[in-house]
């Protein structure tokens, strides 16, 4: 048996913040809103996208360096469908990392404390080998309390998610040997987490002692292997609305004129990203946290701004058609916003989070939990019914899809592009683009390759900064990118 040490970090760098939180891991050898739902997408055309397959000539995929102009032309049809299949089939991976981080600091499944560093050294006095076996103990009791839960899950949303992304793996519960299957299933997951891990951790410290935007543009593909993750991050709205606030001071954006938003990969908390918190129900809210903010601003036109979230996920599409539909018979949609009260945040971020909200909603009454009380500070919004209107939904994968359609005034793309190598990256800003009015913005937290091929142009950065710490700063670069005006 080998201890591995894993971080997962509230966001990573590029994404919001760099504040690591150190776990030891045991690993062993119907109508409108249903309308939404329907991707009015294509795939990117190789016309529309030579320029850039030209350009990146010999760095290519294996199946297309070696092909003529022309052989290219001819395959592009087949290569993009495949491409996007295989950018789709990611997102299981990025569920599955989803669940080991909901095993090791969920609260919902187990009573059990939850597996940060500290949580077993009580009364160790610097005894290594006794919190090794105390970590052991507790990751192996979650792990079995996690599979127990998984076994008769009732009617509990995040319990009954991982047990069909299981079962779909051929996984069941019935048996004590079925049961040790899904164990030993999920413990070779959190072998995969920790090897990848270990990889992005050696390429962190390899940025570490470099100056800020330069670690900051290395960062900027770290997640290119990985899963695709839904988790989000509160904060990280924060950073959009200090850009979006620059800007209007640049003059680059005018009172009234945001009226059109994309949202790329808005997130779905369901294990809150900072802390594990997973006692209230999944929720999204970059779209809501874009509403308020344009709002405040005085940026949105007086019949308010539309926001559409592009998203491959069935989750992501799944849960905003069901809020719309909600929304249609009047019912809101309670956002709970969780400051983990570990971080020693800066005044301004905790007054953004006191009145995030306040544009589009009212105060609710959070959760009440002893757990929650522990560990963050929590309140609640519940959002207008109109103003979940103003939300649709559309299954776009920006790296091989386009939308024919209207054209948006803004585009928003937090966490998302670290995802992609420098082809995924340009065929996505390409993309991006193309659905932007002349002259319209991306707001991203990454920084984009430097291409001839790539029109869509950094303007600045917004450097935000959330807590500072004895030994770091906790901060996010947003990036604007301006399409070109004609």
């Amino acid at each position: 048996m080998t201890l591995m040490l894993i971080a997962d970090r509230i966001a990573p760098i590029p994404r919001s913040h760099a504040r690591t939180v150190v776990v030891l891991l045991l690993v062993s050898t119907g109508g409108l809103a249903a309308a939404a739902a329907i991707a009015p997408a294509r795939f990117v055309r190789f016309s529309e996208v030579r320029s850039t397959v030209t350009e990146l000539a010999g760095k290519l995929p294996p199946e297309l360096n070696s092909l003529s102009p022309e052989q290219l032309e001819a395959a592009w049809p087949g290569w993009v469908a495949a491409h996007d299949r295989d950018i789709r089939a990611r997102l299981d991976q990025g569920d599955e990392d989803t669940i080991v981080n909901w095993m090791l600091f969920g609260t919902s499944f187990t009573s059990r404390p939850r597996a940060v560093l500290g949580a077993v050294e009580s009364g160790a006095a610097g005894d290594q080998e006794l919190v090794l076996r105390r970590t052991i103990a507790l990751i192996q009791g979650r792990l079995d309390d996690l599979v127990m839960a998984l076994a008769a899950p009732g009617t509990d949303e995040r319990r009954l998610f991982a047990r069909a992304l299981l079962q779909r793996k051929g996984l069941r519960f019935a048996t004590a040997a079925d049961r040790e299957a899904v164990r030993d299933y999920l413990l070779g997951a959190m072998m995969r987490v920790a090897a990848e891990q270990d990889q992005i951790d050696q390429e962190l410290a390899a940025t570490s002692d470099t100056e800020a935007m330069t670690e900051f543009v290395r960062r900027s593909r770290l997640f290119r292997s990985r899963g695709l993750s839904l988790d989000t991050s509160l904060v990280a709205n924060y950073s959009v609305e200090q850009a979006l606030a620059a800007m209007k001071a640049r003059g680059l954006l005018a009172p009234g004129a945001v009226g059109r938003v994309a949202i790329v990969g808005p997130g779905l908390d369901f294990a809150d990203k900072d802390v594990g918190l997973d006692v209230y129900p999944q929720q999204t809210l970059q779209p809501f946290g874009v509403l308020d903010a344009l709002d405040r601003l005085g940026l949105a036109p007086s019949s308010g701004a539309e926001i559409v979230a592009l998203d491959i996920s069935p989750r992501i599409v799944d849960h905003v058609t069901r809020a719309r539909a909600r929304a249609v018979k009047n019912v809101g949609y309670t956002l709970n916003l969780a400051l983990p009260k570990s971080v020693a945040w800066l005044p301004e971020v905790r007054a953004y989070w006191k009145t995030f909200g306040d544009r589009i909603g009212a105060p609710a009454a959070p959760p009440a939990s002893k757990v929650i009380a522990d560990l963050a500070d929590v309140r609640a919004v519940r959002v207008r019914p109109a103003v979940v209107n103003r939300l649709s939904v559309l299954n776009v994968n920006m790296v091989t899809d386009r939308l024919d359609a209207e054209p948006f005034d803004l585009i928003i793309a937090t966490n998302v592009f670290i995802y992609y190598d420098v082809l995924d990256q340009t065929l996505a800003l390409s993309n991006v683009e193309a659905m932007l009015k002349p002259g319209g913005f991306l707001l991203a937290n990454f920084s984009a390759p430097e291409l001839a091929s790539v029109r869509i142009r950094r303007v600045d950065t917004t450097t935000t900064l959330y807590a500072r710490t004895a030994t770091e700063n906790i901060r996010d670069f947003m990036v604007w990118y301006q399409a070109a005006t004609k």
